[in-house]
C-alpha cells in the first residue's frame, strides 16, 4: 500500500544533532510513544532497542494516542511524540501548525537505518520536501516501513482479486480522500512484503504484469507445472 512513516518529535531546544539518537540524551524527560497495545508502541520501542535506545532509563514514556500527544506537546507536558502513520499526518499538522519551529522532526542517518534493518529489513528512505508540513522550511530524511492490507488464507479468492482490483482501478478517487495515498504505485505493490500474497491478489497482479517472486507464493498456490520447474522441486 503506501509508507507508515516515522515521525519521531522532539522538542526544538532539546534537539542536538537533529537526528534520532538525540533520544538517549534526554535524560527522564516524558516522551509519548503512542497508545498502550498500539501498532506506534511496539514499532517504537522496537525501534529505540534496534538503536539502543534505554527508554526505561534514558525516558519517562507516556502512553498517549495521536490528537492527545500533540495536545500534550503544546501543552508542555510532553517533550516529543512518536508519530507512525501515512504522510500527511493529520496530527503532525495540527504540531507543526501551532508550534512551527518550536518542533523538530528528527532526521535519521545511514548508521541508524542500518542498525533498523540489521534483523528485518523492512525500512527504507522517505523524504519530506519543505512544505510537506505547515511551518516545515528545512528538508527532513526519515524512514518509512511498508503499510500491508492482511485477510486470511481461506477467504475466497475472488473475494480478495475483487477487493485488490478495486483498490488499484479507483486509486485516483483514494487519493482525494487522502495524501498518504499519492505514495501508493502498482510497480512498488508487492515491494517489503513479509509474508506471501494471497492467490487472489496474485491473479490481479499477474493480469496486470507484475512478476511475482517465489517467496511470496505458497507453495499450495503454485499454477500446475510451476512447481516442477524450480530449482528446488522434487
Amino acid at each position: 500500500m503506501w509508507p507508515n512513516v516515522e515521525h519521531f518529535v522532539l522538542r526544538s531546544d532539546l534537539v542536538i544533532d537533529g537526528t534520532v539518537s538525540d533520544l538517549a540524551k534526554l535524560k527522564g524527560e516524558r516522551y509519548s510513544i503512542g497508545m498502550r497495545n498500539s501498532g506506534a508502541e511496539h514499532t517504537g520501542l522496537y525501534i529505540f532497542d534496534a538503536l539502543g535506545i534505554d527508554y526505561t532509563e534514558d525516558l519517562s514514556i507516556a502512553y498517549l494516542g495521536y490528537g492527545p500527544s500533540t495536545n500534550a506537546l503544546q501543552d508542555g507536558n510532553i517533550v516529543g511524540m512518536n508519530i507512525p502513520a501515512g504522510a500527511p499526518v493529520s496530527s503532525i499538522t495540527q504540531a507543526y501548525a501551532l508550534l512551527g519551529d518550536r518542533l523538530t522532526i528528527l532526521n535519521w542517518t545511514q548508521e541508524t537505518l542500518d542498525l533498523l534493518n540489521a534483523k528485518y529489513p523492512l525500512w527504507d528512505w522517505y523524504d519530506f520536501p519543505p512544505g510537506t508540513y505547515p511551518n516545515q522550511t528545512k528538508h527532513i530524511r526519515t524512514i518509512g516501513s511498508p503499510n500491508v492490507l492482511v485477510t486470511r488464507s481461506d477467504i475466497p479468492e475472488d473475494a480478495v482479486y475483487q477487493i485488490t482490483k478495486v483498490i488499484w482501478e479507483n486509486l485516483a478517487t483514494l487519493q482525494e480522500i487522502h495524501g498518504a495515498t499519492k505514495d501508493m504505485r502498482l510497480d512498488i505493490a508487492i515491494e517489503g512484503l513479509g509474508a506471501p500474497l494471497h492467490r487472489g491478489a496474485i491473479r490481479y497482479y499477474r493480469e496486470v504484469g507484475l512478476t511475482i517472486p517465489q517467496r511470496l507464493i505458497l507453495e499450495s498456490d503454485w499454477a500446475e507445472g510451476e512447481l516442477e520447474a524450480l530449482p528446488f522441486a522434487t
